[in-house]
């Protein structure tokens, strides 16, 4: 509408302007008519309205995408075939044959190692051959030369014999038997069953020091005392006694009564009374082995006039009847003190592992070391339990 309204507008100023050129050409004389004036153009047509422009078609939506099919499983990996478990490794070689060459078999506390020993043999399907020699030094050399013969696998040696075993060791390895020292070493013996030797020593010094200091009922100048040692023992062995008499010397200024390897209670006993009769006054009895101390001990309850209660008797490797006494308070007047003991089971056990050990080649159990501990009347709880666990699988 509003360009319809612009042309007319347009068209009248048109003739307006014509009109205005026509009257001032009237004024002119020298004019001829004037022509007459045109006709008026017709009112321009109103410009058409453009086209409006077609808007475009709406793009078609896409085709939704298909969901892409679903990847197939993947087939399940077939079960390995399970391996087979390994065959176990073959048990070391038991059973077969072993000398066992004590040496001291009339001391008590070889059968408290023996029953252990043949109940370990039993299970592990071994046999014991044992020595006969009672103490004597050629016997035991005899026993060890019949056990070579016989074709022994292990022969196990306790040494009693001093500067000995040389000859018999050459002869049982050209034969091929293992050699096992028992408690003591060898440079050639294919197993060891070792002690702490000065450990025993220095239980029974520290105890028996003490009961001078603090229980002995006597001038100082009185005090007595025996020692039942044995030289040609081994030196680990000699350290049982030696200790105690380096020290309790010191401590007294009093040496003591020496006998000469009284290792059974009836060398002891028969020592013992001999000495108590030319010294009444003993005080203190210290043995090398339990044995010793025992013969002591009943030395004394054989012997009238004693204030039992003022006699202090320690021994050493913890035998079964000095076990039982110190669990009972120590016996008559509490004299048995106390043991330097050793756990003997777990000994007798070694006896048979160590010889196996030595027989297969087994380096790593060729070597059994034990030590021995205080079991005395100031624990007899501790005495009792001893008993229980170390001797009743075999006391019946």
């Amino acid at each position: 509408m509003n360009a319809a309204r612009r042309g007319k507008l347009w068209v009248s100023a048109l003739l307006a302007l014509v009109l205005v050129i026509a009257a001032c050409t009237g004024d002119d004389d020298t004019a001829t008519d004037a022509a007459p004036a045109p006709a008026a153009p017709a009112p321009a047509e109103p410009a058409p309205q453009p086209e409006p422009v077609p808007q475009p078609e709406p793009a078609e939506e896409p085709e939704p995408a298909q969901e892409p099919e679903p990847a197939a499983e993947p087939e399940p990996a077939e079960e390995p075939e399970p391996v087979a478990e390994p065959e176990p490794a073959e048990e070391p070689v038991t059973g077969g044959v072993i000398g066992f060459a004590y040496g001291f078999e009339n001391v008590p506390i070889y059968q408290n190692v023996l029953a252990p020993a043949l109940a370990e043999a039993e299970r592990l399907g071994f046999e014991i051959i044992e020595g006969s020699a009672m103490g004597d030094c050629e016997a035991q050399f005899a026993d060890i030369e019949n056990m070579i013969a016989s074709g022994v696998d292990a022969i196990v040696v306790l040494s009693m014999c001093p500067g000995g075993y040389d000859a018999q060791f050459a002869a049982a390895q050209a034969a091929g038997i293992a050699v096992v020292t028992y408690l003591w070493d060898h440079p050639d013996a294919d197993g060891r069953i070792l002690l702490a030797d000065e450990i025993p020593g220095t239980i029974i010094a520290d105890r028996a020091i003490e009961w001078i200091d603090n229980e002995y009922q006597g001038a100082p100048e009185d005090f007595s005392w025996l020692v039942h040692g044995c030289p040609p023992a081994p030196p680990g062995i000699q350290m049982r006694t030696s200790i105690p008499i380096e020290r309790i010397t010191a401590h007294t200024g009093i040496e003591p009564v020496e006998t000469f390897c009284a290792l059974d209670p009836i060398s002891s006993l028969d020592v013992t009374l001999e000495t108590l009769q030319v010294d009444p006054g003993i005080n203190m009895v210290i043995g090398i082995t339990e044995s010793s101390a025992l013969g002591s001990y009943a030395a004394f309850e054989q012997t009238d006039g004693f204030d039992t209660g003022n006699v202090f008797i320690a021994g050493v490797d913890g035998e079964l009847p000095a076990i039982e006494l110190i669990a009972d308070g120590g016996g008559t007047g509490g004299m048995y003190t106390m043991s330097a003991a050793l756990d003997l089971e777990a000994v007798g056990f070694a006896v048979v592992r160590v010889s196996q050990a030595a027989i297969t080649g087994d380096e790593a159990n060729s070597t059994f070391q034990t030590r021995h501990v205080p079991i005395t009347i100031d624990d007899v709880d501790t005495a009792q339990a001893w008993f229980d666990r170390v001797f009743s699988a075999y006391t019946g």
